[in-house]
């Protein structure tokens, strides 16, 4: 799953990771993200941090704290300050590409290099709501 804001760029890496032979889904926000996730199950999951609403550091603690997956999630900013970067790895991300930085075929290694490290395993089961870290609201999912 590829959460980016910027469409345009969303919609290049999602061609790009579907050439590849990946199914892949496309989020413009967090909020979007956590309920696809939650209904899609990815793997893993290409995040931006800055978004509106929800910014990628609080879509990262939901995905990470609240929910029973085991997805692999990297981080995918223009951020590149060494404090950004451990701000992301202290909160669990699995890993960090530069968006300058990284072609949508590193990307796709990156992922695919990732998911061959470990055993990526879905939840059949989910949490029925989740806690918003930007307003500490509860948000029922509903999930099929």
């Amino acid at each position: 799953m590829i959460v980016e804001d910027d469409v345009t760029l969303g919609e290049m890496y999602k061609m790009k990771f579907e050439k590849e032979g990946f199914e892949t889904k496309l989020c413009i926000d967090g909020f979007a993200a956590i309920s696809k996730a939650l209904e899609f199950k990815p793997n893993a999951i290409l995040l931006d941090i800055m978004m509106p609403d929800m910014n990628g550091f609080e879509t990262l603690e939901v995905i990470k704290k609240q929910t029973a997956m085991d997805t692999k999630i990297i981080m995918f900013s223009n951020l590149n300050s060494q404090s950004d970067i451990d701000k992301c790895m202290s909160m669990w991300a699995d890993g960090y590409l530069v968006k300058a930085e990284t072609t949508p075929a590193q990307a796709v290694n990156k992922i695919t290099d990732l998911l061959m490290d470990g055993d990526v395993k879905s939840e059949e089961a989910g949490p029925s709501e989740i806690i918003c870290p930007h307003c500490e609201k509860k948000i029922k999912l509903s999930v099929q």
